[in-house]
């Protein structure tokens, strides 16, 4: 059972150790049945005990064997990140040096979550300067200390550029959904072929 399930069943059950199974399951984005195993199995393993309460009401309560394991298990996770951040670095900084080599001198990153992060860092580590971010979230306003562009205010900012016929492509570093961006590009037909979007994550995976 994976251990990444024991370790947040535990820590939902830390800051609310009232709530029924079905709230768990909810919380969890699991099912009711694999809940209740994973709780069973914590109670096999003497990390959790259960309390009845009156009616038909019970509490589960994190032994002290239950809270070394979270601290054991969040440590774990966190080496985990650790290393996915410095190994997924490694590789994005070849890959954008790359770019740089084949005449590249700016990036677009799209996206705000934890891999727009990466790359955030890992290009500002190369010569590659930073254009813009963009997202399709329009409540994000700043990332990272950056003004976050919506698609439409990255082209309406940029479209000189992108008419300028002895303009190279603008690089756009997709680090989610480069499908909704694809279709999104695909309205602006007078500078789609101007646009050259490179999904990162595809680019990770045949890399490793």
């Amino acid at each position: 059972m994976s251990t990444k399930k024991h370790l947040d069943t535990l820590l939902q059950i830390k800051a609310d150790p009232s709530q029924s199974q079905r709230s768990l399951s909810l919380k969890l984005n699991i099912s009711l049945g694999l809940t209740n195993s994973i709780l069973q199995n914590l109670i096999y393993r003497g990390w959790i005990k259960v309390q009845k309460m009156t009616g038909r009401k019970i509490l589960y309560l994190i032994t002290p064997e239950g809270l070394a394991n979270v601290s054991r298990l969040m440590y774990t996770r966190f080496q985990e990140t650790l290393h996915y951040y410095h190994y997924t670095k490694d590789l994005l900084t070849a890959y954008l040096m790359k770019l740089y080599q084949q005449g590249e001198k700016t990036i677009n990153i799209y996206g705000t979550g934890q891999l727009a992060e990466i790359t955030y860092y890992t290009g500002i580590s190369t010569p590659l300067k930073l254009n813009a971010i963009i997202s399709d979230d329009p409540s994000k306003k700043i990332f990272l200390g950056h003004e976050v562009l919506t698609l439409s205010d990255f082209i309406e900012k940029y479209s000189q550029q992108l008419s300028e016929k002895s303009q190279k492509e603008l690089v756009i570093i997709s680090t989610v959904n480069p499908d909704k961006l694809q279709q999104e590009i695909k309205k602006h037909k007078n500078i789609q072929k101007n646009i050259k979007i490179i999904d990162i994550e595809s680019i990770l995976k045949t890399i490793t």
